[in-house]
């Protein structure tokens, strides 16, 4: 049987088969009907694929079609989604998107194992709608779906699970297996359906309680209130609550709602563990991983919900060997946007795990597909520095091949099956597609074959704990990381668990993004490994100590004495740069109380809302640009490739320009050689970083 690891000889994640590295570029197929394996459509896109050198198919299959009520569990439907893409392609391996959701009839015998969702108008059984043939259909309208938290579901589906892998270890298709990916929750991406208060859910808060305070007594001192036991605590993760502060809750009075919270996370990394760890007691020479680390422009309000926070347990499993995300679905959609991944990619690569962007921006110069034929500089654009971006970051990606979603398409008799799960037009098959993603494998296959060595010295760092004392999430994930991306900086992102282990000496400037809730011992670690570097802090970084909010929390955390500002602003103002500021969106708001400090922002009533001091910098709100970040990264002494507003896309000895505007640009390498040219709009100019030679 083929043997399949992901080794870290070459300073990043590589997937190895039988030996040989091989470029984690995969060919996507999805769930509805019309993108079986066995469809013609499938068929010959597998082949295609195949023929530039892309030999690596996602296929979708499901647990519960042999799942029966009586009859002995049948795993032939399973294996037959693997056959046909090994008809299509014989020389192909096959990642399994499993999807370990319970049969229509499971749910029905089982009602107290389903979800239950609570709403401000109260909590309510899932809708019954029938038996669907699209497994993941309605799943975000609160219809009847399994708990997560069902200890009954997670053991059932798991002995399906190593049924299926036992078969596996004998048959032509477990030959063919590239590895297996369990997939539930909401669209398969395991996200909870909603607010979820089941009776599994509310026994599973009972058990995190238990563990995390061990006795009684501990709890109701933590909580500044009595109980008679654990199960007297309510249990109450939703997110319609409102904050203690503003928009931040605390500890001292919200610690039930942020339990509550945290025991419904839990429930889906354990299903995740669980799955996995079968997979690899029973395949170890294949992959197991899973759709998880949504962070970038995900959840929203329900974060905390729906949100991926667990992700420090799911990086540091053994049994995990990748993770999966389709892109952020922001601004980044757009030909003039930057590219946004949604995970924290730096973090993966530094806990040895591999990454996998499912690249499911369907190229807009397509008829078929709604899209403009006189639009193919920018779908070749869109292309480059969407493949180039997680490729660059010592990761890979999957070419989905999905619908377009129907609010897209325009109303067009010919234009139907674009939308249709029944009917498939192929996203890539057009020759100049097929040719760009060719010539993107080459590249691909280049980065694979040497050391892996990433340039960037900009660092933004992201906090999972504080969005428990969050009762409003501001999406501004887009607009920070655009300002970062179009300042003419290579980037890097991480989790605040990760500053202790990543490479921290070849960064200049670090920006804490949204680190609100700090322990003293967090924030003085904090500081000490950054002492040196210019740090950027946004916003309220450190206001909760984990027990209180308090502004004096800070202060400390910023280096910058800070007080409450009690307005409410409609304007911050930095020079002639001016930014609206939502009513409602932040609260509260702080101001500079520091005479050392040199004041860099205002608000529109002159009060000092930014500022620097010796080597930090507080931005009173997330509300910047690259005419901000700028200066301040030059003041760092980071790598500044291009003064024009252009994203840089970098690593894996390739340096890359993505323009919308065109026009002759220079590009800085880092090792001081200047190249010099001239551009269309809509270009993604790739280059060798060692020598400047144009690759692209």
């Amino acid at each position: 049987m083929s043997k399949i690891r992901i080794d870290l000889k070459r300073h990043a994640p590589t997937l190895m088969i039988d030996g040989k590295p091989t470029p984690p570029v995969l060919y996507g197929l999805s769930d509805f009907p019309a993108a079986a394996s066995f469809s013609a459509q499938a068929q010959k896109n597998i082949a295609a694929f195949s023929r530039i050198g892309i030999k690596l198919v996602v296929v979708d299959s499901a647990i519960g079609i042999g799942w029966h009520r009586v009859t002995p569990f049948e795993t032939d439907a399973v294996l037959a989604e693997i056959a046909n893409a090994l008809e299509a392609a014989p020389d192909v391996k096959v990642l399994l998107r499993l999807h370990m959701n319970p049969p229509y009839w499971w749910l029905r015998d089982n009602p107290d194992e389903c979800a239950v969702y609570r709403t401000p108008e109260g909590d309510f059984f899932g809708i019954d709608n029938g038996e669907c043939d699209r497994l993941i259909r309605f799943d975000d309208d609160r219809h009847m779906r399994v708990s997560l938290a069902s200890e009954k579901w997670l053991s059932e589906a798991n002995e399906k699970l190593a049924v299926l892998c036992e078969v596996l270890k004998d048959t032509p298709e477990g030959d063919a297996l590239l590895g297996i990916q369990p997939a539930c929750g909401l669209y398969g991406e395991w996200h909870q359906w909603a607010t979820e208060v089941s009776t599994p859910m509310k026994q599973r808060f009972v058990r995190y309680l238990r563990r995390k305070y061990r006795d009684i007594s501990t709890l109701c001192e933590a909580y500044g209130k009595n109980y008679p036991d654990f199960e007297a605590v309510p249990f109450s993760p939703e997110t319609f609550r409102a904050g203690d502060d503003g928009n931040f809750r605390s500890p001292e009075f919200s610690r039930f709602v942020m339990d509550s919270q945290e025991s419904v996370q839990s429930s889906v990394s354990d299903a995740i563990l669980t799955f996995c760890r079968t997979v690899k007691s029973i395949l170890p020479d294949k992959l197991a991983g899973s759709f998880y680390g949504y962070y970038l422009g995900t959840g929203g309000n329900d974060m905390t919900i729906k949100g991926h926070l667990n992700i420090e347990q799911i990086l540091s499993s053994p049994d995990i060997d990748f993770l999966a995300a389709p892109f952020c679905y922001l601004d980044n959609r757009d030909p003039e946007g930057v590219c946004v991944q949604r995970g924290l990619l730096e973090s993966v690569r530094l806990h040895g795990k591999l990454w996998l962007t499912e690249m499911d921006q369907y190229p807009i110069s397509v008829p078929r597909l709604g899209g403009d034929l006189g639009k193919k500089t920018e779908a070749i654009s869109d292309l480059r520095k969407n493949v180039l971006t997680p490729l660059c970051a010592g990761q890979g990606l999957w070419y989905y091949d999905h619908r377009v979603i129907p609010r897209y398409v325009a109303e067009h008799p010919e234009l139907a099956a674009a939308g249709s799960i029944y009917r498939k037009h192929g996203w890539w098959e057009d020759d100049y597609l097929m040719k760009e993603i060719a010539a993107l494998q080459s590249l691909a296959e280049r980065i694979t074959q040497n050391d892996y060595r990433r340039d960037a010295d900009v660092l933004l760092v992201y906090d999972t704990d504080s969005y428990y004392i969050r009762s409003r999430v501001f999406d501004f994930d887009y607009t920070i990381v655009e300002a970062v991306a179009r300042s003419g900086v290579s980037y890097d992102t991480i989790y605040t668990h990760e500053l202790a282990v990543c490479e921290l000496d070849r960064y200049k400037c670090v920006i804490f993004v949204n680190a609100y809730m700090l322990t003293s011992e967090a924030r003085e670690k904090y500081r000490r490994l950054t002492e040196g570097k210019l740090r950027v802090w946004l916003y309220a970084e450190g206001f909760c100590d984990g027990e209180k909010l308090d502004a004096d929390n800070l202060s400390q955390t910023v280096g910058i004495k800070l007080k409450r500002y009690n307005a409410e602003p409609s304007i911050l103002c930095y020079q002639d740069k001016n930014f609206n500021i939502t009513e409602g969106t932040f609260a509260p708001f702080f101001a500079l109380d520091d005479p050392d400090a040199e004041a860099i922002a205002h608000y529109g009533d002159g009060t000092p809302a930014s500022a620097i001091k010796e080597n930090d910098a507080w931005i009173a709100l997330p509300l910047i640009s690259q005419e901000v970040m700028r200066p301040l990264f030059r003041r760092a002494g980071a790598h500044i490739y291009t003064d024009s507003p252009d994203q840089i896309i970098e690593g894996g000895g390739i340096t890359a320009l993505f323009t919308a505007e065109g026009g002759r640009r220079v590009l800085r390498l880092k090792n001081g050689k200047d190249i010099d040219f001239s551009v269309t709009p809509y270009t993604v100019a790739v280059f060798e970083s060692s020598c400047g030679k144009r690759l692209m």
